[in-house]
């Protein structure tokens, strides 16, 4: 479940991030995020393992911050969603160029108009697309892990340090590698099974679902790597030179995971904006539907700049209130001192970015 989570459109960033700062400077970076969210997905766990059963993010903030901030957990969850809506909104296009040759705002209108209609599906499609998801993504690698096998590794392991791009990787590895929303989840898993008597680590656990996607991570980046040195933001968009029936089916894979992510967010959008914030459903379906674009069109329309923004802002934003959560819930812990290092992390994604915004980096 942890691993399913994890694993996602975050990936078609990554082979990019590692060739401009090197091949090695960027396996270095993915693990060292491996290794953050293992620790952060740790504490967040540990904070569901203490809660009351059935607690969500929401819950956690009220029991643990002062009324002022804890709403502010609500919104910050709800602008991560429809940023990741985003995200989706700018990828989608390079996937279906790889089927029908239609102008980039044809596809976006496509792709948002059928992903907008399912967010509206039953559940039990849900389940089904979120298991399609899944298994199209790990087809995705096998078939560039094929492809790209035994072609030379071309890309250098170093490249001249440039001291504007050292955080660079940051928020599109911050993007790849969260999987808090899968953790409500697991811990319940967890439970159940001590209660039945089969009990399992839970640590063991979280390492392998964070690790596991690094795993998959690397090897993807490696074989992007060796079909195209000089990819370009959007991976598959660089693959240009692969058999056309392979390019079309990696755009029919990638276009469903796409579109399944796309409308289960959204749906997620719809249920916060009526149960936790309140408001009527017909809000939460007018949000869910008009937000995503809107945004896309205020300029937000570049899949690198999406997702890095994502991850910088938002998933960094979410990053600082979990270790906070986790100081508040252990206020006495023989591991406190990594609170802060993780912060830092997590402030330095997030401040390059805005500075970024401003052109002061």
């Amino acid at each position: 479940m942890l691993a399913g989570t994890i694993i996602g459109a975050g990936v078609f960033a990554l082979p990019y991030v590692v060739g401009t700062v090197g091949i090695a400077t960027g396996l270095f970076y993915l693990c060292g995020a491996a290794l953050v969210y293992y620790v952060v997905h740790r504490m967040y766990a540990a904070v569901l393992a203490e809660a009351p059963r059935g607690t969500q993010f929401f819950g956690l903030a009220r029991m643990l911050f002062s009324p002022r901030v804890a709403p502010l957990a609500s919104y910050l969850i709800l602008g991560e969603l429809l940023f990741v809506m985003v995200v989706y909104l700018a990828l989608a296009p390079a996937f279906i160029e790889l089927l029908v040759p239609w102008p980039r705002e044809t596809a976006v209108a496509f792709f948002w108009f059928f992903g907008s209609l399912f967010v509206f599906a039953r559940l039990v499609w849900q389940g089904v697309a979120e298991l399609l998801g899944t298994l199209f993504i790990a087809g995705i690698v096998g078939v560039v892990l094929f492809a790209g096998g035994a072609a030379p590794l071309a890309a250098p392991a170093f490249r001249p340090l440039d001291p504007s791009l050292f955080f660079l990787p940051l928020g599109p590895l911050l993007f790849s590698f969260s999987g808090r929303p899968a953790l409500h989840a697991v811990v319940e898993e967890w439970r159940r099974a001590k209660e039945e008597h089969k009990a399992f680590s839970l640590r063991r656990v979280i390492a392998w679902g964070t690790f596991i996607p690094a795993a998959v991570y690397s090897i993807f980046i490696v074989a992007v790597l060796r079909l195209a040195p000089d990819v370009a933001p959007e991976a598959l968009a660089s693959l240009q030179s692969l058999p056309l029936g392979l390019l079309a089916a990696l755009g029919g894979m990638g276009l469903v995971t796409l579109w399944t992510s796309y409308f289960m967010i959204g749906s997620n959008v719809k249920d916060i904006v009526h149960l936790d914030l309140k408001l009527p459903a017909w809000a939460g379906a007018l949000l869910t539907l008009a937000a995503p674009l809107g945004i896309y069109l205020a300029g937000f329309n570049t899949f690198f700049s999406a997702i890095a923004f994502t991850g910088s802002v938002f998933l960094g934003l979410e990053g600082i209130l979990v270790v906070m959560l986790w100081r508040r819930a252990f206020p006495v812990h023989r591991f406190r001192a990594l609170a802060a290092p993780l912060a830092l992390v997590f402030m330095a994604a997030l401040g390059y970015e805005l500075l970024s915004r401003f052109s002061l980096v």
